[in-house]
């Protein structure tokens, strides 16, 4: 099985606050993010509050509609 806890903590506390400062530093609201996505209302809210995560589809929807690309790097990497 796979290791979970990238989608748990390491989600929410390191990849998540970069979509929120991206968002903010654009000045867009949750809501109209939440139209830019075209998804329900309050949805971004929930994303980046940690009560729901979103799809593999919508995270990279998310990230290009602030401009932003999606990088992996090795674990144990200095960033």
């Amino acid at each position: 099985m796979a290791n979970q806890e990238a989608l748990g903590p390491i989600f929410h506390n390191q990849v998540i606050p970069q979509f929120v400062n991206a968002r903010k530093a654009k000045g867009i609201s949750q809501l109209e993010m939440d139209e830019v996505l075209g998804v329900a209302k309050g949805l971004v809210s929930k994303w980046e509050c940690g009560i729901r995560k979103p799809s593999g589809w919508l995270f990279c929807c998310w990230a290009d509609a602030l401009d932003m690309q999606i990088t992996l790097t090795p674990k144990g990497a200095k960033q």
